[in-house]
């Protein structure tokens, strides 16, 4: 497939990924919840109709015209479920080929939607009724083994596939393009000169431990491994989507899960693989997706982390360590740790995702909660705004509370008590219904004097188009 064409792709991609620009990244893109069963993907019959499609699509990608021609003619008469397989081919077509692959594209389609291959990944994301012809696992694997060839070992035939494949698009990198950070070093926080007081970090206490995990190493790295309080565990951000979420990093056997960034994205969130079978995970709900994992219906638990200010968290935990980031990692990389610089490098960049909501700006930040099956989405403007909100979720009654100092949310179980905040700042205690005070803490909401604590409910922070795209049935408060 236009291998010279594709391999400048790659390393320009790559580069422009790794150093901060990105206006060719934006032109180049211009050129639910996921199923509890595994869907069908059949594998192929060499002798199949369906392999002679397959054929074909590749032959749509020959230097030789009148082979592209016939190609076209021939595919033209096949079923329209050939535009699944047709969409993936056309993203990596070189220009000369790219007219034939249009026409058919319109042929099958009844459709006269243009050139962008945004918009076809698009149209045929939206059409449930086309079943992708059988081998289309193999087919993804083999197109995407020409950024990467472990693709095609995670995209084998026969494996194991819990979403739609055909919403699986390359992120700009290959795999481990954008390099996680592994059992990193830590320092007292007294000791953290290179943190500013509005420094955004992750805060984290896990066994007994805190530690900080600061926004602006993380924005660029998106994934990382420690340990913490004798527990493994993995920091998923998905910076396209907003979305910074703590998993227990163990498999169901109790064993130690190390992630990557897989530089595949399912609806514009990142797939993160596993190190020792390369199953695909979600960032956002944790589900293995594709492979090994994914065959055992494997889903990693959520723990609660607040996203928070690195001065109220310090003031919050003094006994609390920061990640210390590797100076040397940023001098190979051009990676800048100052607050804001990723977002910033990364303006202008957003992949497709056709199941779309106005009730709120694509991009409005969100506090993220399910329970029991239920989602809800909490503007964090109003969140802010009303400062403490008591709800029910899922049958479980919940209390939100909001530091307005530092803007973070945490949320907690209030069982048959309502609660208001206190007027001070930081926000340390709520006051219940009953005129009982309640210490706000990283694992619970704990009564003044001893008692049983309430405990914390995981949820996290995530923009609106990316929350909706996976949980359509979700409320707005």
């Amino acid at each position: 497939m236009a291998l010279p064409y594709l391999f400048r792709l790659v390393a320009a991609v790559a580069f422009l990924v790794l150093v901060g620009s990105t206006n060719l990244l934006a032109q180049l893109r211009d050129s639910d919840d996921p199923p509890a069963a595994t869907p069908v993907y059949p594998t192929l019959d060499p002798k199949s109709a369906e392999s002679a499609v397959y054929d074909r699509l590749r032959r749509l990608t020959s230097d030789k015209q009148k082979a592209r021609r016939r190609a076209a003619k021939a595919l033209a008469k096949t079923d329209p479920a050939t535009l699944v397989p047709l969409v993936d081919a056309y993203f990596f077509m070189p220009n000369e080929a790219r007219e034939d692959a249009r026409q058919l594209l319109e042929d099958l389609s009844g459709e006269r939607i243009g050139g962008r291959y945004r918009d076809w990944f698009l149209y045929v994301g939206g059409r449930d009724d086309l079943t992708p012809p059988a081998g289309y696992v193999a087919w993804k694997g083999e197109v995407f083994s020409r950024i990467d060839p472990v693709y095609r070992r995670i995209l084998a035939p026969g494996t194991a596939v819990r979403l739609r494949l055909r919403e699986v698009q390359w992120g700009g990198v290959p795999l481990d393009g954008i390099p996680a950070i592994d059992d990193p070093d830590a320092a007292p926080a007294d000791t953290a000169r290179f943190m500013r007081d509005t420094d955004t970090v992750f805060g984290v206490r896990v066994g007994g431990e805190h530690r900080a995990y600061p926004v602006k190493v993380l924005s660029w790295h998106e994934l990382l491994n420690d340990t913490l309080g004798g527990q493994p565990i993995t920091l998923s951000f998905c910076t396209l989507c907003g979305s910074g979420i703590l998993y227990s990093a163990v498999d169901e056997k109790g064993n130690r899960l190390v992630f990557g960034t897989s530089g595949l994205l399912y609806r514009s969130n990142k797939l993160m693989f596993d190190r020792a079978t390369l199953s695909l995970w979600s960032n956002l709900t944790g589900e293995a997706v594709v492979g090994t994992h994914a065959n055992q219906g494997s889903r990693l638990t959520m723990l609660p982390m607040t996203l928070t200010r690195w001065d109220t968290w310090r003031q919050r935990h003094p006994d609390t360590t920061v990640m210390i980031p590797d100076p040397a990692a940023a001098q190979r990389t051009g990676y800048r740790y100052v607050e804001g610089a990723a977002d910033q490098a990364r303006t202008g960049v957003e992949f497709p995702v056709w199941r779309q909501s106005n009730a709120l700006e694509r991009n409005a930040r969100i506090y993220a909660l399910r329970i029991g099956g239920e989602a809800k989405a909490y503007p964090l403007d109003k969140l802010r705004e009303e400062g403490l909100v008591n709800d029910t979720l899922g049958g479980v009654r919940i209390v939100l509370s909001v530091d307005p100092a530092s803007g973070a949310v945490r949320a907690y179980e209030r069982g048959q008590r309502r609660f208001a905040a206190l007027e001070e700042t930081p926000l340390r205690q709520l006051r219940a219904d009953d005129g009982s005070l309640w210490w706000i803490g990283e694992d619970s909401l704990a009564p003044d004097g001893g008692g049983s604590p309430l405990p914390r409910v995981a949820g996290h922070v995530a923009f609106w188009f990316g929350w909706y795209a996976f949980y359509p049935e979700t409320t707005v408060y």
